[in-house]
């Protein structure tokens, strides 16, 4: 939110940035992982899997957008042993 109120000197940029939240807002509480969805091709996007487990864990996952907060802070550490533990049982 600081960016959008220190760099956004013209209305259609906060209008822009508010749909992009939106959006955003939209995609990861929606329940599902869409392979088309463009968000995806930013890096570090947390996406639907990784805001669901933190609704469901509620001991991690913190960031909202982006993951790199999560492996900096080591909030993710639950979310990865998870993934892998779906992993195997999906090798079974």
């Amino acid at each position: 939110m600081w960016g959008i109120l220190f760099f956004a000197n013209h209305l259609v940029l906060i209008w822009a940035w508010a749909v992009a939240r939106m959006l955003e807002s939209y995609d990861v509480h929606s329940g599902y992982e869409f392979p088309f969805n463009p968000l995806h091709l930013i890096p570090f996007y947390a996406g639907t899997r990784f805001h669901d487990f933190h609704h469901k864990n509620f001991h991690g996952n913190y960031s909202s957008t982006f993951t790199w907060w999560d492996k900096l802070f080591g909030t993710d550490v639950q979310y990865k042993q998870f993934i892998e533990k779906q992993q195997v049982d999906k090798e079974k």
